[in-house]
């Protein structure tokens, strides 16, 4: 496909998305975000799994998962801030386990929740049947997606309102919770105490069709094999990994 051939595919694509998200949520979702963009087909995109582009005649990119690539770059650097300026006290290393809950999946998933996005995703028949407007991965990667369309509509500014507005008031919640732990966070804290190498995390498979993967992966202490776990997400089989580690440390009382 040559270029004029492939930017006119874009701009019919750019007004779908506009046609379909005005058609599907009129003003309704960005009244929750409270923010209208000035570019709708921004906030239609990062509404896309890619389990809905599969077989249709749309480039693969036409997805979520670069603006959830953007925004996952955007919410760690605004977790970060807040974290350093809200906890002068706190040392790199409190911090750093504090924004690894904070930046968790089920911390995220929590936030998109609240804001209902489940309800405006466009995903594929399978992933309808299989639960995937309430998957804690999917919705964690949605809110990711949605701060990259915000960042590339309005810039960090609104980003930081946002995130102040929808995911922060819930910090409290998050690190107080045992469900918010992020085992990676504490394996990694309990060899740096011991003056060990970090973890290293190795994916070992991955089976299912291209929208429903399941991801296998083993942690390596020293050099040794100290857990394995399955996730239908790299993150959510590390988490699981680590914290079969951890158990292999502790027991599981103490993990907890």
């Amino acid at each position: 496909m040559n270029t004029k051939a492939l930017k006119q595919k874009k701009n019919v694509i750019k007004r779908i998305f506009r046609f379909w998200f005005r058609r599907k949520s009129g003003n309704g979702l960005e009244a929750k975000l409270n923010y209208i963009f000035k570019d709708p087909a921004l906030l239609a995109r990062a509404l896309v799994h890619r389990s809905w582009t599969a077989g249709k005649d749309m480039p693969y990119w036409e997805n979520n998962e670069r603006l959830e690539f953007l925004g996952d770059s955007i919410l760690n650097m605004l977790v970060t801030e807040y974290l350093f300026k809200t906890y002068p006290q706190f040392s790199e290393g409190e911090l750093s386990k504090r924004k690894g809950a904070i930046v968790s999946g089920k911390a995220l998933a929590k936030s998109a929740q609240a804001l209902e996005l489940g309800t405006y995703l466009r995903i594929g028949k399978g992933e309808v049947r299989n639960g995937g407007r309430n998957r804690e991965s999917l919705l964690a990667d949605t809110f990711e997606a949605v701060l990259g369309a915000l960042y590339l509509d309005a810039g960090l500014e609104e980003c930081r309102t946002f995130l102040s507005k929808n995911h922060f008031p819930h910090i409290d919640e998050i690190l107080t919770k045992k469900e918010f732990v992020n085992h990676k966070s504490a394996l990694l804290e309990y060899m740096q105490s011991k003056g060990l190498p970090p973890p290293k995390y190795h994916l070992v498979e991955e089976s299912g069709p291209e929208h429903l993967k399941v991801f296998k992966i083993e942690v390596l202490l020293e050099d040794n094999v100290r857990g394995s776990g399955k996730g239908i997400s790299k993150k959510q089989a590390e988490q699981e990994a680590a914290r079969i580690a951890l158990e292999s440390l502790f027991g599981p009382e103490e993990n907890e």
